[in-house]
């Protein structure tokens, strides 16, 4: 079971705890109920995939922790080609050398239960599905639904009937689900003796697919279950796992079964329980004969290891030994340490210099004759396959790499960097680079003491009518010519280095958990309402066990403070650049505070003290509407009511008054454009304009009366830098790659490859292969896909507007151009699609007092480079959050390829009913009117320790940032009250720290 959440395991008690109170208080019987609330997601890694879940141009990793489901994306850490122009003094990369990378999430699903098994197979040319199973025996088909940027499930199957179940109560057995690699079909195992085969559609083309039709066949076929215990011979039982061979024409199921079962304490009676049978399917006449099996297998055999070609086979993992298996060749095995050949029968070989077990261990290939393997204790191992020119496995190499994380799941990723996830400890993001050994071909330290080399021999006079197992005995030069020389080894040794890129948290497995209060708090929050406590657990296992402290609401470090009444709102500013300063830390101090009052501003210079400004340019007579910093923080613009001001520094270089017929309410920057909304609904857009030589000018552009239907009631300026704004396909959009490969190309594959092994009539057969030749081998696999990180992204500029009857728009500056449309806004629907186009007949009109006032909407580029967009409203007291997502699907050459999916959160954000009513009664008297809050309450920042996001301010203030890794998170910040207003703040005293001003109207500076 996966380890529960210290929250989740406190939340429930607590509730248990509160219902046993009511129950006392009644004195009489009543229903009692348990409060469980998770609070945060599950942050363990059982399964992990690396598959193309978004579409065929990329691929994702694919992690599952209980019932999260959690898809990254690699980030390369690469320059790109301007900055690579810019910096002169920058070393040349090498353009062949992997890069580093960080983990981003792109998506999180929760489902409904906890995931047992997790396979992914390629089911349409667009995208890959994945399969999840569920105990006892439930599985699922899911894949990416570009329309609604969720999981779409492709086709659910139930196999938990009582006919099916065979008398089993419940599952101790966990299902498994295995993909033949060439998509035929996939086998599910359901309590450890039956088999259930799905097989797929191969036909499929991007036109066939629409999910949105009753009648569309889809792609998986009608299942039927095998019961391998019904066979003549072997009868199979007891199946501990199964893999899907490489290699062969019909689909080859390997099963790892133990048909009497031992124990340890009964190895002296009974050992070697275990056996191997592999099944060929033959999916359409539902046929699956046994086409060779071996038995007397050692008893703690525990998986198995498909082998890719072109060496094909399995390997098979046991607690103390190793086995290599194909049906061409017998068997070899070694023994990894002194128990290994006690407790067995089987003959195993001793591998010199390693002292190893196998149990609970986990490999997966890097190349096809190498494969990683992460034993319990953390060590990984990087084994070898030593083969002949037969491609038979002669011998193993063992190289101890690292130390890692205690690991259950492991994926290869973009050939370069490997995976480990663990539910025990942190999951890690592995960068792999090869290192060649001294002796290149062979290791003489890893061949077996009873293959020595010929000349130290007693030769033989003759071989006799059998077999020799080992080529060295022949001395016939016919004979040899037919079975080959061991010495035309192609396997090249080598060792590898492990570099840690990226790792994700985790606090699981908890143990005890206490709670107290925090080591640091503030002495102004001493008569805080709410109690200031933390959560200490213990979390991990082992090397990977540590103490964690969680905390979910926000305490500030605060410096000083002081009252400053009457202040509506404020703005900190850069002003002139600390060239020294910025050259040596990359840092621009804020230099200017605005505190905008009811009609008046203050302007206070805030570098090493906060001091009132008495004589500048800025215009202290009104009120302050909006306040930022335009061309790269080298000047200041200052909005009130009745124009726009440009200053550099407190130096004033241009005064524009705007008379539109009624007052300037709001305003946003996008460097260079400004946008600002009158009262009326009037929208003027200024540019700055800055020739080299001349004195910067704002230009201004003609008034536009948005009134044509309804005003306009609230703006915001957005530059893009993700790319996503566009009307442009990508340009490998068509480029869908054929997936399927019918069984006539099968068939041809595997007819050359017996050309490979027995040759033709001119060309030799004991030729080393050309797919054996390393160096070819890894210049045909080197995958560029982080060069795309190297791509310049112009920025592009947008203004997002809501209109009185609740409809949002987008459009493009400067042109105020109209590219994107979404009716009805407000209702707050999951998924927002542009009906800029949608020529069908209009809903019932609505009553514009019905519709709740959107009093103020945003959009800010998040995570890494600002490259996830995220929308944020205001609806009435509510708050909406959509985050962007592509989008290609039936839309006109002109429409942007976006659309907007709702992000579900459990912020509340509404002030307390009785107080706000009356406070609303006192302002309105006693009549509703439909007013706009013109404060804004969503704050953008940057660097307020490491972090990025948006403060909410309001009667419970909220941080919302999205982390490192791509997530959002939230956090309130509850110890100061209600926030008014809050603005970034750094200088030299406070570095990356803010400002705000609570109920009480108190000036806090804190970090």
């Amino acid at each position: 079971m996966f380890p529960l959440s210290p929250r989740l395991h406190w939340g429930g008690v607590a509730g248990v705890t509160k219902t046993k109170v009511l129950e006392r208080k009644k004195n009489k019987t009543t229903i009692m109920y348990n409060l469980c609330k998770m609070t945060h997601p599950t942050l363990g890694v059982e399964l992990s995939l690396y598959c193309n879940f978004f579409s065929h141009r990329e691929k994702s990793l694919v992690i599952a922790g209980a019932n999260i489901i959690r898809v990254f994306r690699l980030v390369a850490e690469v320059p790109t080609r301007s900055s690579r122009r810019d910096d002169r003094h920058e070393i040349q990369i090498q353009d062949n050398t992997p890069p580093k990378v960080k983990l981003e999430c792109m998506a999180t699903y929760k489902i409904h239960d906890n995931v047992a098994t997790m396979a992914s197979v390629s089911l349409s040319p667009l995208r890959d599905s994945i399969l999840l199973g569920f105990k006892d025996a439930k599985l699922s088909v899911v894949e990416y639904d570009p329309y609604t940027h969720s999981l779409r499930t492709v086709s659910l199957h139930y196999f938990e009937k009582e006919d099916i179940r065979g008398g089993w109560v419940q599952a101790v057995i966990q299902p498994l689900v295995r993909v033949d690699p060439e998509g035929r079909c996939a086998a599910m195992l359901i309590y450890g003796k039956k088999i259930v085969i799905l097989p797929f559609r191969r036909d499929l083309t991007t036109d066939d697919i629409d999910y949105s039709t009753s009648n569309f066949r889809g792609p998986v076929l009608q299942s039927y279950i095998i019961d391998p215990k019904e066979f003549e011979a072997p009868s199979i039982d007891n199946i501990i796992d199964m893999q899907f061979l490489h290699g062969y024409y019909d689909p080859t199921l390997m099963l790892l079964y133990e048909p009497i079962k031992t124990f340890p304490g009964r190895v002296a009676v009974r050992q070697d329980t275990c056996a191997l049978a592999a099944i060929s399917l033959n999916i359409r006449q539902r046929l699956h004969p046994v086409i060779w099996s071996i038995s007397c297998l050692p008893h703690d055999c525990l998986r198995l290891l498909p082998v890719p070609k072109p060496i094909g086979g399995v390997l098979l993992f046991a607690s103390n030994s190793l086995t290599y298996l194909t049906q061409s060749v017998p068997p070899y095995g070694v023994s990894l340490n002194s128990m290994g050949d006690k407790n067995t029968n089987f003959p195993l070989r001793k591998q010199e210099g390693v002292m190893i077990s196998l149990d609970s261990a986990y490999g997966e290939f890097l190349t096809d004759d190498r494969v990683v393997i992460s034993l319990k204790g953390g060590e990984l191992y990087v084994l070898t396959l030593v083969a002949d020119s037969m491609r038979s496995v002669r011998s193993f190499h063992f190289d101890k790499a690292a130390a890692s994380v205690l690991t259950c799941s492991m994926c290869v990723c973009e050939d370069q960097y490997l995976f480990l996830g663990s539910r025990l400890g942190n999951s890690l993001l592995l960068r792999y680079t090869e290192k060649e050994l001294s002796d290149p071909f062979r290791s003489k330290g890893n061949v077996p003491s009873d293959q020595e080399p010929p000349s130290r021999r007693r030769k033989l006079d003759t071989l006799g009518d059998w077999i020799a197992s080992n080529v060295d005995d022949i001395r016939d030069d016919d004979a040899l010519e037919v079975y080959g020389h061991e010495d035309t080894s192609t396997v090249q040794l080598a060792s590898y280095n492990f570099e840690v890129m990226d790792s994700l948290l985790n606090v699981g497995p908890c143990g005890d958990v206490a709670m107290g209060e925090p080591a640091f708090l503030s002495e102004e929050y001493d008569s805080s309402v709410d109690p200031c406590v933390e959560l200490v657990t213990t979390s991990g296992y082992g090397k990977n066990g540590a103490l964690s402290i969680l905390q979910r609401s926000i305490k500030p470090q605060v410096l000083t403070t002081f009252d400053l009444p009457e202040v509506e709102d404020m703005w900190t500013l850069v002003g002139k650049h600390d060239e020294r300063r910025r050259r040596e830390m990359g840092l621009q101090d804020h230099s200017f505070l605005i505190l905008s009052r009811q009609d008046s501003s203050l302007i206070l210079r805030t570098e090493e003290e906060i001091n009132e400004l008495e004589e500048s340019g800025f215009n202290t007579t009104s009120k302050t509407v909006f306040a930022g910093n335009v061309g790269n923080n080298k000047y200041i613009i200052q909005v009130t009511s009745g124009g726009v001001r440009l200053l550099e520094g407190t130096v004033q270089i241009q005064h524009i008054p705007v008379d539109v017929g009624s007052p300037l309410v709001a305003a946003s920057l996008a460097d260079p454009y400004l946008a600002v909304l009158s009262e009326s609904g009037t929208l003027m857009i200024f540019t700055l304009v800055a020739p080299r030589g001349f004195q910067p000018r704002l230009t201004t552009s003609k008034p536009i009366n948005t009134c044509m239907n309804t005003p306009l009631q609230t703006i915001c300026a957005y530059c893009d830098v993700s790319g996503l704004f566009t009307d442009q396909y990508p340009k490998d959009r068509e480029k869908a790659p054929k997936i399927f490969r019918s069984d006539a190309e099968i068939k041809k594959e595997l007819d050359d490859e017996d050309e490979m092994l027995y040759g033709s009539t001119n060309m030799s057969v004991f030729d080393p292969p050309k797919t054996f030749d390393p160096q070819a081998a890894q210049d045909k696999n080197q995958n560029h896909w982080w060069k795309k990180w190297q791509k310049d992204i112009r920025p592009s500029y947008w203004l997002v507007g809501v209109r009185e009857n609740g409809s949002l728009e987008i459009f493009s500056l400067p042109d105020f151009k109209l590219s994107y449309t979404i009716k009805n806004f407000w209702l707050g629907q999951r998924v927002l699609s542009d009906s800029l186009q949608n020529t069908a007949p209009q809903q019932l009109p609505t009553l514009t007092e019905s519709i709740p006032v959107v009093h103020e909407v945003l959009i800010v580029g998040m995570g890494n480079k600002n490259l996830r967009p995220v929308l944020l409203a205001r609806v009435d007291e509510d708050l909406l959050m959509y985050e962007v997502f592509p989008f290609y699907e039936n839309l006109t050459p002109t429409q942007l390829k976006i659309r907007f999916r709702l992000v579900e959160h459990n912020l509340i954000l509404r002030e307390k009913r009785s107080s706000y009513k009356r406070r609303m009664d006192e302002e309105s008297g006693g009549t509703e009117q439909r007013t706009i809050d013109r404060v804004l309450r969503f704050r953008p920042f940057s660097n307020i320790s490491v972090y990025s996001g948006v403060f909410i301010c309001g009667p419970y203030p909220h941080w919302l940032f999205m982390t490192v890794r791509g997530e959002l998170r939230y956090h309130p910040m509850s110890v100061d009250g209600s926030v008014k207003c809050f603005a970034p703040f750094r200088n030299i005293n406070c570095q990356n720290g803010f400002l705000y001003f609570n109920h009480k109207l108190i000036f806090q500076l804190s970090m």
